[in-house]
């Protein structure tokens, strides 16, 4: 895979309680597949114990590729 070096990277946090997906939906159905740099890192408050399908519901509504960070 080839390298690409951006000289303009977006980086855009956004941060929601379990009850925010639909605010979250749609923000994300708004950005384009194509030529937009930009990263958007979407925090969930969640209980820990609770399996999240929030990247799943999010890849859904966003043209843009959804991957979940996760710790180890």
């Amino acid at each position: 895979m080839k390298e690409q070096i951006l000289e303009n990277l977006y980086v855009v946090g956004a941060g929601a309680s379990a009850g925010g997906l639909e605010a979250l939906t749609s923000f994300l159905s708004k950005f384009p597949a194509k030529n937009i740099p930009i990263s958007i890192f979407v925090v969930q408050h969640l209980s820990p114990t609770y399996k999240s399908m929030l990247a799943e519901l999010l890849s859904k509504h966003s043209s843009l590729p959804v991957t979940e960070a996760v710790n180890n």
